[in-house]
């Protein structure tokens, strides 16, 4: 137990045993729940605190004994019900208009999941103007689930991610940062569920302090009403939060929940903290001018008020979404080094101290993370997980400009490591198939990387083109590998025999491979417009690095993630001279990708079930009518 949370744990415990006033019709909403889903209790008081916001004014926690016998302390939150519906039923897209009704009296809630099966026995904790009031304990039962858990860091690879109960996560996804304001909760039913039918595991949000230009008008097209899901605002005042936005991210985290899509909540955007952004800085809450503590936007990472109200905001965050095992991970800043008068000291210093507490004050350990390129704040240890931003012109090689920009990211802080952000800039219309945003997804998947990365250009050219068909086959070629199980290396080649233009990217693991080939002439933006190559017909690589061994070569349609065809190889090195695994692959436009696995390794790729046959689509056991390798 952390030092955060033994204070709490012992403030909750002292106040177990005083004699004081009782926490009278506490409800527990969740009587019954399975492992790691959500267990909800709430409690109405007589009148509302003065401000429930705050944790100085008004604390509400629980007390939770597991099973086995451990106990841990979880924050509450102040909570009001909504319910939704659409303006005009009969709107469709971005016509909807979503409307928010209020449900019953604002209350305390208390959320949490438990790996533990059995009775959980829960007290409320209540300290208020002095004083400590408690509930009597309510019983709680949590029977076998199915969920294996959180996301952490792989115990076994450090550069990867795995759940709770060993099994490897491997982001595939989009940044959903904003959304249209006047389409609220429905624009994510539209956008999530077309990631998730494609395969998609994986997003990320925004908190943001997003208002409309003109204060109290309702957001519409062309006013900049894309918005994340901002809990302090210049409408709300600092310190107090914005419970409709919240609400909306209720909604959002039990829709991903539904359809397996993992989520990280990003608190802190750097386009709010430039004077530039006449739109944005004007209306950020912390501004002196607008009654907050900061005079110019640098003082936000040191300014000792600031800090207090940003850990106010990381407690109610933790108490309202902390539960969810499809939150994957806690991001402190987006592209924090343009802030206006940015120092790497100061930013070190308040990223450990906001890492530190997030960590003290979740109980259910989620990853932390941040962006952009500061490499004092990914050394620092409370920071899980690199991230960088990637962006480049339509005239560059996608792959190539992938792999270098990664390369000295992934390897130098021995963490996961994936880009939160990347995308082209510019000229999206001269290349409405995706090519770009494919192969982005491809390099960044098969670079070294725990994950794919998370595109940018999710709402303006991801679903404006019908792109999702990308992530279909990415997710099928990476399904079942254990990227934890294996120190990956970069692809190393012998004897190529490739076209000039054509490159190998992949990573192996002594007895597996992945690997991706890929033209960069096959699709070019030149002045604007598309240029399209020619097939490959003849190209081979000999992969070096593998153990001796027959092996299964899977060749993969990128497009669809199809298998068109098995060969046969084997690698000898006494009598092929160490030149490795050959490779032919057959004849394909843009790319071509290939799962490479050695007879009797425990295959871990997903083809335990045998390998099918492109002419006959039937299961074919490694080794049995496949085309051997020459």
């Amino acid at each position: 137990m952390n030092r955060v949370q033994l204070v709490v744990a012992m403030a909750v415990a002292a106040a177990v045993r005083s004699p004081g006033q009782a926490l009278a019709d506490l409800r527990v909403l969740t009587t019954e729940s399975r492992q790691y889903e959500r267990v909800e209790l709430g409690w109405r008081p007589e009148r509302a605190p003065a401000n429930p916001f705050d944790p100085n004014v008004a604390a509400l926690d629980a007390w939770v004994e597991y099973p086995p016998g451990r106990k841990a302390a979880v924050p509450g939150f102040w909570f009001q019900g909504y319910e939704r519906s659409l303006k005009d039923a009969k709107a469709v897209g971005k016509e909807r208009v979503e409307v928010l009704r209020g449900t019953g009296a604002p209350e305390w809630r208390v959320r949490f999941s438990s790996g533990e099966t059995g009775v959980h026995r829960v007290t409320l904790v209540l300290r208020e103007a002095g004083a400590e009031r408690r509930s009597e304990a309510a019983e709680v039962r949590i029977r076998p689930g199915k969920s294996g858990g959180f996301v952490r860091v792989s115990r076994r690879n450090p550069q990867f991610m795995e759940d709770d109960s060993g099994k490897s996560f491997f982001p595939i996804g989009e940044n959903l940062c904003m959304y249209e304001k006047r389409e609220g909760t429905y624009y994510f039913d539209r956008l999530l569920a077309k990631l998730a039918a494609a395969g998609g595991n994986y997003v990320r949000l925004w908190q943001e302090y997003y208002v409309p230009k003109e204060l109290g008008t309702v957001a519409g097209p062309g006013d900049g009403s894309f918005a994340g899901f901002p809990l302090e605002t210049q409408v709300t005042g600092l310190g107090r939060y914005d419970l409709e936005s919240a609400w909306r991210l209720d909604y959002v985290a039990g829709l991903a929940e539904k359809l397996g899509v993992r989520w990280q909540l990003c608190f802190e955007m750097v386009v709010w903290w430039q004077q530039r952004q006449e739109h944005r800085w004007s209306r950020n809450p912390y501004n002196a001018a607008n009654g907050g503590p900061v005079v110019k936007p640098a003082d936000y990472l040191t300014d000792e008020r600031a800090r207090e109200l940003v850990k106010r905001r990381l407690r109610y965050s933790v108490a309202r979404w902390g539960w969810s095992t499809h939150l994957a991970a806690w991001e402190l800043w987006n592209e924090v080094d343009n802030l206006e008068g940015f120092t790497s000291q100061a930013n070190v210093a308040w990223h450990r101290e906001m890492a530190q507490y997030l960590k003290q004050a979740d109980p259910f350990g989620h990853l932390v993370t941040t962006s952009w390129r500061d490499p004092g704040m990914f050394a620092l240890p409370e920071i899980d997980i690199v991230q960088g931003h990637s962006y480049f012109g339509s005239e560059i090689d996608a792959a190539e400009y992938t792999m270098e920009d990664s390369d000295h990211l992934m390897r130098r802080f021995g963490k996961p490591f994936f880009f939160g952000e990347q995308g082209i800039d510019g000229d999206w219309a001269a290349d409405p198939e995706g090519k770009h945003f494919h192969d982005c997804l491809w390099a960044s998947a098969v670079s070294g990387a725990a994950g794919s990365g998370l595109y940018w250009w999710w709402h303006n050219y991801v679903e404006t083109n019908g792109l999702y068909r990308h992530y279909k086959a990415l997710a099928k070629f990476v399904e079942g590998v254990d990227w934890p199980g294996r120190d990956w290396r970069a692809v190393r080649l012998s004897r190529p025999n490739l076209p000039v233009s054509l490159k190998a990217y992949g990573v192996t693991g002594r007895d597996r491979a992945l690997v991706w080939l890929h033209d960069p002439l096959a699709f070019r933006i030149v002045e604007g417009k598309g240029v399209r190559g020619p097939a490959q017909a003849k190209a081979s690589v000999n992969v070096v690095g593998l153990e001796d061994g027959e092996y299964a070569i899977e060749w993969r349609d990128t497009t669809t993630g199809a298998v068109v065809r098995v060969d046969l190889g084997k690698v000898d090195h006494m009598r092929h001279f160490g030149y490795g695994l050959e490779m032919r692959a057959p004849e394909f436009w843009g790319d071509v990708a290939a799962r490479v696995l050695r007879r009797g390794a425990g295959w871990g790729l997903g083809l335990a079930r045998g390998l099918k046959q492109a002419d006959t689509g039937e299961e074919q056991p490694m080794g049995l009518r496949a085309e051997p390798s020459r």
